[in-house]
């Protein structure tokens, strides 16, 4: 055995890579606890005349875990003659679209399309590849004052013989732009559009923002002989989020909310996204259709008074029975109509031309 030594984290790094993503995604992780693991289930209520347990039995091998990261302005050339990092991003290799991209395309019959490989580099002598992910859950959350951050969860999967992790035998050195800034509260711009009532709610009002897309990813197990998932897939999707309001400034739109009974639907979008510096169209957005909101949660104080009003979108017939866009790039927010990117599955549930049913 080796004599043990202080093993630093800072040496670490997580790549998204292989699948169908694309060129390969390395982010600047706060955080990230991706692993695998197995539970072990004792036989406590065993009748055996023993004083202790004497059974166990396994459970299966998965993969699961949280990474979070702030968003760079990576790649975008703001007058920089530097020839080192990526070079200027478009809308295909913007980072908050890409994974946006990924954690809400579907197929023609409802699957994630994006599944890919994540490659977790522990320490200097520890690394490993966790095979065909899907991400679970995504979420954008910006406050007044702070970085836009991200987050997902992932779920894993196996590769060709059953395994839910493998050993990374070799690594590539790390590139990109540095320095580099930080996206900030400064550069989001956020829009609510209440077209049931002509309401425009800016970014001005709000301190606050978050919005988690949940692709509630599940595993299934069958009689295969190993511990692993046949395979994993997403199920419905849940969009959900928050705004936090300076008091009840948009008292308009707080009555609105208030009388959800006087309507039988919505008509409400929330657009978002994020620019660079001062400019008005922003380098990437998209937009939330179909939107509820809850009565708003307030408590007095002797500080600011703030109103948090969670939401949820739904499917919009607008949107092609989505509750969600793509994104795009370039593109204005500050008015409703324009489509930012489309829908995530234009092709759900037009003719299978490739079905054979089974025989």
């Amino acid at each position: 055995m080796p004599v043990p030594n202080a093993q630093m984290g800072f040496v670490g790094s997580v790549r998204f890579s292989g699948g169908n993503i694309g060129q390969e995604i390395l982010v600047r992780a706060k955080s990230c606890n991706i692993r695998a693991r197995q539970d072990i289930k004792y036989a406590d209520d065993i009748v055996d005349s023993r004083i202790d347990t004497t059974l166990y039995s396994l459970g299966p091998k998965i993969v699961e875990g949280n990474c979070s990261f702030p968003l760079v302005h990576e790649g975008i050339v703001n007058g920089t003659t530097k020839d080192c990092g990526e070079a200027a991003a478009s809308c295909s290799t913007n980072l908050a679209g890409r994974l946006w991209r990924v954690a809400s395309e579907r197929d023609q019959i409802g699957r994630l399309k994006n599944q890919f490989n994540i490659d977790v580099r522990y320490t200097d002598n520890t690394a490993y590849r966790y095979p065909n992910c899907l991400i679970n859950k995504m979420g954008i959350s910006i406050v007044n004052e702070q970085e836009l951050d991200i987050n997902f969860d992932v779920i894993g999967g196996s590769n060709s013989t059953g395994e839910v992790r493998e050993a990374l035998t070799s690594e590539r050195d790390p590139v990109f732009l540095s320095p580099a800034r930080i996206v900030t509260w400064n550069d989001f711009i956020l829009n609510i559009f209440v077209r049931e009532e002509g309401l425009f709610i800016p970014g001005s009002y709000i301190r606050e923002f978050n919005v988690e897309v949940d692709n509630d990813v599940a595993r299934f197990f069958t009689l295969n002989g190993r511990l692993s998932p046949q395979d994993i897939t997403a199920r419905k999707r849940k969009v959900t989020g928050s705004i936090k309001l300076m008091g009840f400034s948009a008292k308009q739109f707080h009555e609105f909310i208030y009388n959800n009974q006087t309507r039988y639907t919505s008509q409400t979008k929330i657009k978002f996204g994020y620019t660079l510096g001062g400019s008005s169209v922003p380098y990437w957005a998209t937009s939330l259709w179909g939107v509820l909101f809850q009565i708003e949660e307030v408590a007095i104080s002797n500080s600011l008074i703030e109103t948090t009003i969670p939401f949820r979108a739904l499917g919009d017939c607008e949107n092609d029975y989505e509750a969600i866009e793509l994104g795009g790039c370039n593109q204005s927010i500050s008015s409703v109509g324009g489509a930012l990117g489309g829908p995530t599955s234009p092709s759900y549930f037009k003719p299978l031309t490739s079905f054979t049913p089974l025989v």
